[in-house]
Order: structure tokens, then sequence, then C-alpha cells
């Protein structure tokens, strides 16, 4: 498109020769400017809990539009939603609002540095927060960069984005995802520079990875022995349950987005009172935090409405139909000859070429090397078959799905392997179980 550079405003819709043109969509089907129908297995990369125009949210939006779009003052409905997230997310007692999942890591980082008085991040390998200069860094596993000072061979180097200030490496110690001993390492050694330690409780965009039995645990106890605060980034992971409330730990901070804002653009953040006070503006030298649009009330109305309609029940079934199409494909990709492992917890997916390990981000890396075209020529043909999913094989699901959609997604998926055997066989017989 002329006006836009690379045909629209985000990279990650990108992909050869030109990304699809979608006109609408319903339920868990979108439509395209062709004409072309699609399974959405996408739902705006988690964000779409509810798939398309779900009833009770549009109704919703088109109430509280007709009342007015962002009051610019304190609302009911802003009261409403606070308590809702308050009710889910068992450690968070306050919260505020922002606009979008970078802008809730970003004040939660701030609200740990300001409560701690230290400025030292630890994060993820792999591990993504969003786009602002502190969590870009190894914000996606490469293994280039340089080491870290200080810290042994075994952990990641770091590597900072083309844009990003080089100085910023010194502001973040990188650990490997469901490596207990490295963060023990760093908390040990440097926790009296460390403000906090954030973490994805699944590493989610980097590839779909559980949390090993017992890691995380660890870190609430790592992080509360060495006076560090922990912060769960919930963004992707809220659709779970959250997963804090799964496993029985309460970070002290958590940042939220995609679905609590009913398909509309939000941000949040929250957690204990005594850190979330900071930002109360009659308080002595309050943290400032604003935003034209943070808390609008149409968002809001959207996100009290599917919440309302995503309870326990429904939580519990679309986990339930993501475990099946995880093992499924898993099953399938073995049934026609290649070698692929789908990972991911409940309704949040990846299908990754090839076999080992996948312990974090850097087995990922590894997985993902040296494949040409085969990840794209997979993308495009699930789209020929009827599924839109991402470029990257992250895949989701949303309320209005069945198993009748799961079926079809595993039809689409075991004919898309049988079309491509052929050119694997001839570029990557790697990929291949031996007879």
């Amino acid at each position: 498109m002329r006006w836009l550079p690379g045909g629209d405003t985000r990279t990650i819709n990108y992909y050869s020769p030109y990304p699809v043109v979608m006109d609408r969509g319903q339920g868990c089907m979108v439509s395209d400017v062709d004409g072309n129908e699609y399974i959405d297995f996408l739902n705006n990369y988690s964000a779409l809990i509810h798939g398309h125009a779900h009833p009770g949210v549009t109704a919703a939006i088109s109430r509280q539009a007709e009342r007015g779009t962002v009051l610019g003052a304190p609302s009911v409905v802003q009261a409403e939603h606070a308590r809702a997230v308050s009710e889910r997310v068992r450690s968070v007692t306050q919260v505020r609002y922002c606009n979008s999942g970078t802008e809730a890591t970003l004040f939660a980082i701030r609200a740990a540095r300001a409560f701690t008085g230290k400025d030292l991040i630890v994060k993820v390998d792999g591990g993504y927060h969003g786009t602002h200069d502190v969590v870009e860094v190894n914000m996606f596993a490469s293994g280039q960069g340089k080491k870290q000072a200080g810290l042994p061979d075994s952990f990641p180097p770091v590597d900072i984005p083309h844009g990003v200030p080089a100085q910023t490496a010194s502001q973040v110690l990188v650990i490997p995802f469901n490596d207990a001993a490295a963060a023990a390492y760093v908390l040990e050694r440097y926790h009296h520079e460390i403000a906090a330690l954030i973490v994805e409780p699944m590493l989610a965009a980097g590839g779909g990875i559980a949390p090993h039995d017992g890691y995380l645990h660890t870190l609430r106890e790592l992080t509360r022995k060495h006076g560090v605060l922990l912060i769960f980034d919930e963004v992707a992971t809220f659709r779970l349950g959250p997963m804090q409330n799964i496993l029985g730990i309460e970070p002290d901070l958590t940042a939220l987005g995609k679905i609590i804002g009913g398909g509309l653009p939000i941000g949040a953040f929250g957690g204990r009172q005594e850190i979330m006070m900071q930002f109360d503006p009659g308080s002595d030298n309050p943290l400032y935090h604003s935003g034209t649009f943070c808390g609008n009330d149409v968002t809001l109305a959207a996100g009290v409405a599917a919440l309302e309609h995503y309870g326990d029940q429904e939580v519990s079934r679309l986990n339930g139909l993501g475990e099946l199409l995880l093992k499924s494909m898993t099953a399938a990709a073995r049934d026609e000859g290649v070698k692929g492992t789908a990972a991911g917890v409940g309704s949040y997916g990846h299908f990754h070429w090839g076999e080992g390990p996948l312990r974090n981000a850097a087995d990922v890396h590894s997985r993902s090397q040296n494949l040409g075209m085969l990840p794209a020529l997979f993308h495009l043909e699930m789209m020929n078959q009827g599924v839109f999913m991402s470029r990257r094989s992250l895949f989701c699901l949303s309320t209005p799905m069945s198993v009748q959609h799961i079926d079809a997604f595993l039809e689409a998926f075991s004919s898309t392997l049988r079309m491509l055997r052929p050119y694997i066989a001839k570029t990557h017989p790697n990929l291949l179980l031996s007879d």
C-alpha cells in the first residue's frame, strides 16, 4: 500500500508475497476482500477470546458509545472493570489502566524501581513484554550478541535490537527460562541492585513453552528472599486462568492486556496495595501516570462484557479443546511421517518443526534454524486450506469454537503436511521420520 511502509502498521502482520487483506469477522470466522473464508486461529494474536463481533460485547460497546466513548473523568464502568480484574487475579488488589501490554509492563517496571529504589531488571531470554527499550533486550532469542559481564558463559548473550540504545544492556540481566539455578545465581549476586524479575508464566510468543514443575514457585521464593519484586506478565496467559491462579502463586505485580479489553486496545497493571499506592496523586511524591485514553469508557465496557461471558466453565472448556488440539497435532505430524511438536498450555500453542526438548527460547531458536521456505509454505498452505494462523505457527482458540473446528484444523494440518512432504524430502530430509 502506498501510504503504509510494508502495507500495514504492525511488523508481525507482514508475510511474503503479501499479506491477505481482511474485510470482516464473525464468531470464529474471518473473510478477506476476495470473499475467501478462514477459521480464525490467530484471534489478533490471542487478544480475542470471543472471536469477532460477539453480540454481548458489541451491545456493550454500542450502549457505552451512546453515553460517550471517553469521558475524561472517573466513571462507574472503570470501577466495575477494576473490580472484575481484582476478583479474577488474586494478587491484584489495585489496578491502573493504560492502552497496551507494552505500557503495562513499562509501568509495572517503573513501579518496581520506585518502590525498591533499585534500577536493575532481570528478564528471561526470549520473553516478550512489549516494545519499550528495556524489555526489547533479548526479546527474541538469537544466540547472537555479547556475553554479559560477570555472568557464566552458560547464560544467554545479550542481543540489543536495531534502534535500541546500546547502554540499555546495562539495565538488564538475562536468564534462561526454566532454569532456577540461573535465577538463583543472579539474585544472590546482584540482589542489592535488582528492582524486579519479570517473567511470563508461560513463554508465550517465545514458543508456547510451559514452566517446569516448581520453576515459578522457586522464582517466587528467591525473589521474596532477596527483596526483589516479582512481576508476572499475564497479557497472553490471562486467558488460561490466569496462570498464577492455577499455580497458586502471588507475584508482587501483574501486567495485563489483550482479552480484558473485549477486542479494543487496553493494558493494565496491578498488584499489592502498598506498591500501587505510589500512583495515588494524593500521596507524597506520587508516581506520575497518565494517557489520554487510559481507562477509556468504551474499552472498559467491552472488557466487562467479555469477562462476564468468560467464566470458569468457559475457561475450562476452551483449555480442554486446546489441550486436545496440542496432543492431536503432534500425533498427526507423526502419522504423516514428519518430525514436529505442538507446544503450549490450554488454548494457546505453537507448532515447532523437528524433535528434541523445548525447555526455553534457545531450544525454540535451535529448532527454527535452517528451515528455509518451509515455515512460509506451511503458513500459506494452511491459509489455502481455510485456516488463519500466525506466520510463525502461533495459534489460539476462541469461545465460538467447538470440536468441529478442531477437527477442521487437524484435517487442514494433515493435508498441508502431506502436500509439503515431497518438498520436505527434497530440502529437509532430516525432518522426516524413518519408516
